[in-house]
């Protein structure tokens, strides 16, 4: 949960400032860090509930950024740049314009809540990949074959 808290703060953090950068650049550096928060948090326990807290905070503080940068309502953002995708999914902002290096794009925010939840499974490997297929030289251990040899005795 702390692990949590910590990486809303920074990202409310990087959200709450600097109006001079640009949108598209901004999105796509949000984007690179949810996706490997997801990817490393994705066998945790209550994942999807975590992934939904966080797809709202950072949806509505873009929402909040944009509308601070450009000096307009939220209201009339949401209009120009949030899209519902089909099947009833939730709603995502798709920002378009010209990224830093002035290259026309248009960028999605991406959602956590349709990134992969998975349960952890310990699999031990099946052999050693790293050990060699050499005959060893071992002595075995019967010391429990001999002590029922002897109690029986």
């Amino acid at each position: 949960m702390d692990k949590f808290r910590n990486f809303a703060h920074k990202l409310v953090k990087e959200l709450s400032g600097n109006y001079s950068v640009n949108k598209i650049d901004l999105v796509e550096g949000l984007n690179r860090k949810l996706a490997g928060w997801a990817n490393f948090y994705q066998f945790t326990d209550y994942t999807a509930v975590m992934y939904g807290k966080l797809d709202r905070i950072v949806f509505w503080k873009l929402a909040h950024w944009l509308a601070r940068k450009y000096r307009t309502s939220i209201k009339s953002l949401m209009r120009q740049w949030v899209r519902r995708p089909p099947d009833g999914k939730a709603l995502i902002w798709q920002l378009f314009g010209r990224s830093g290096k002035g290259n026309l794009c248009g960028v999605t925010l991406r959602r956590l809540v349709t990134s992969r939840k998975a349960q952890f499974r310990w699999r031990n490997p099946e052999t050693n990949s790293y050990a060699r297929d050499v005959e060893r030289n071992t002595v075995t251990s019967r010391y429990y074959d001999v002590a029922m040899a002897m109690s029986h005795a």
